[in-house]
């Protein structure tokens, strides 16, 4: 009888070793995707925040009557520092009156807190948030900036944006080469304006019809580093006027 012949040591292992590098392409193949996965679902959450926040504030600027204070970019920033970014005020009369006695005036303000995790660029802080609250009663101001408080802790404030990140625009030689967030600024320049500055009712009639640019990117800390960014213009009521 003729004797049947198995398989040799070599092919064994040849094949043994053809398995292992399938095995390994599959597993790295599964382990991409997954971390595709992980890396789309945070952008939609990402991206699903700022859509919500950013339908909230646009109602804001559509309801007021008065635009009060506005930031413009913020040059420098340590951890947990709190900026007033926005001020507007509802059913306000340019000369400080309620358009109509039925109705009280009221104030939404933006608050941001920077946040304690380094990023990039250089200055750079992630894990800030925006805080928003609407109160009857006029903000307190401090000369021509108006008083956040400590949202954290305050009842009136609530969470308007998580996972706000800060970037200076300054650079290494002092240039304004980066993209500067969280940024509210009226079109055409970058400085503050606060209705303080404007003393009389005639001064205030100046200020019609503005624009506000937003700049904001929303950022998580992980492995790949997921974020978000998102640049609006809003058509403001009144309040300020670039120059």
């Amino acid at each position: 009888m003729r004797k049947k012949k198995g398989f040799t040591l070599t092919e064994i292992l040849l094949a043994v070793m053809i398995v292992g590098i399938i095995g390994i392409a599959l597993a790295s193949l599964t382990t991409a995707a997954s971390r595709e996965s992980g890396v789309g679902r945070s952008k939609i959450l990402l991206r699903n925040n700022l859509s919500i926040a950013l339908r909230q504030l646009r109602e804001d600027i559509h309801n007021s009557s008065r635009v009060l204070y506005v930031r413009g970019r913020i040059d420098s920033s340590e951890a947990g520092t709190v900026t007033p970014l926005l001020v507007l005020a509802k059913n306000l009369s340019l000369d400080d009156t309620s358009i109509t006695s039925a109705s009280l005036a009221s104030y939404v303000t933006y608050c941001f807190v920077t946040g304690d995790t380094t990023a990039t660029p250089t200055g750079a802080l992630s894990k800030g948030t925006i805080y928003r609250r609407e109160s009857y009663s006029v903000p307190t101001w401090d000369s021509a900036t108006p008083e956040c408080g400590n949202p954290k802790t305050n009842d009136d404030f609530g969470v308007f944006l998580h996972n706000v990140k800060f970037i200076p625009p300054i650079g290494f030689a002092g240039e304004a080469k980066y993209y500067p967030v969280p940024l509210f600024r009226l079109s055409g320049t970058d400085a503050v304006y606060s209705v303080k500055d404007d003393s009389t009712k005639e001064d205030r009639y100046k200020d019609l019809g503005s624009v506000l640019v937003i700049k904001l990117i929303t950022e998580l800390v992980s492995t790949p580093v997921v974020n978000e960014a998102v640049e609006e213009i809003f058509i403001l009521p009144n309040g300020f006027r670039a120059e």
